[in-house]
Parts: C-alpha cells; sequence; structure tokens
C-alpha cells in the first residue's frame, strides 16, 4: 500500500479526442463510479489539487493535505460527452460542503473555455442552493493507491 503521492500530469491528448475535467468532491469513491459508468468518460484517477502554492505544500497525502481539496480527475472524449455534460452530473450528484479547504465546493479549470462554461452552469444551479466557487486549477496529485476505484473494489 503506497503511502506517497505523485504528480500527476495532464497527458497529451490521443488524436484531440480527450479532455479533462478536475472537480473536488468530499468523497472519492462514489463520484469516481459514476462518472467510470458513464459512456464517454475514459478514465477517472482521485488525488489532490487546488492548493493555493503547490511550491510551499507539494506531496499531499490522504494525513497530511494542507490546503489541497480531495479531487477527481477526469479524462474524457468530448465527442460523446461535453465538459458542460461532466459538470452538469458533478451539479447533480454533488452536495457543497463548507467543511473546511479539504471538502470544499469547487470547479477547478483547466482553460478559459472551461471557466465560461462553469460560470454559465453555476447560474443555472444557483437557484437550486448549489453554490460552488470557481477556480483555476492547481497542481493534481494522484491519491494513494488504496484510494483508487475504492467502491470498485
Amino acid at each position: 500500500m503506497s503511502k506517497s503521492t505523485t504528480p500527476c500530469p495532464l497527458l497529451p491528448p490521443v488524436e484531440d479526442v480527450e479532455e479533462y475535467a478536475d472537480l473536488p468532491w468530499d468523497d472519492f469513491g462514489g463520484p469516481q463510479r459514476k462518472f467510470d459508468r458513464t459512456e464517454g468518460i475514459i478514465d477517472t484517477v482521485v488525488g489532490y489539487s487546488g492548493s493555493s502554492d503547490p511550491t510551499k505544500y507539494p506531496n499531499p497525502t490522504y494525513r497530511i493535505i494542507k490546503d489541497y481539496a480531495e479531487s477527481i480527475r477526469i479524462r474524457f472524449d468530448p465527442t460523446k460527452v461535453t465538459y458542460s455534460n461532466v459538470l452538469s452530473m458533478f451539479f447533480t450528484f454533488h452536495t457543497p460542503s463548507n467543511r473546511g479547504t479539504q471538502y470544499r465546493s469547487a470547479i477547478f479549470c483547466l482553460s478559459q473555455d472551461q471557466r465560461q462554461a462553469a460560470e454559465e452552469m453555476k447560474k443555472t444551479w444557483k437557484d437550486a442552493g448549489k453554490v460552488i466557487a470557481i477556480e483555476d486549477s492547481s497542481d493534481f496529485y494522484r491519491a494513494e493507491e488504496y484510494h483508487q476505484k475504492y467502491l470498485s473494489n
């Protein structure tokens, strides 16, 4: 059982048919299983992202998370599922939390297009009481192996 984390860089797209979404969630296993069962989702990995200063707090772990949030990185095929579809799933299943930085409710954007889509989706869901911060994505660190596909094991 690995006790350390490693940076998880974005992999180059295969024939420009892959994109990524980074979404913090207060429960690794549940959303990972939901996304893994969705057509167009290529892969998911759980980890830690959203640090205000990744150089000050490198290599977070479940026990030493500092100002990172527990997150899921979703790799998807935009010809089968759009980023807006991914966000819609996020808003449908996510219950906003104010239980501190580790479990904060946010969307971590990897591009200006993602930020624009997130802002639009946020307006739609605000009336339902789902208040979510929109932040730029920071380094993503893969969580310990025992967290990966936890509910699928």
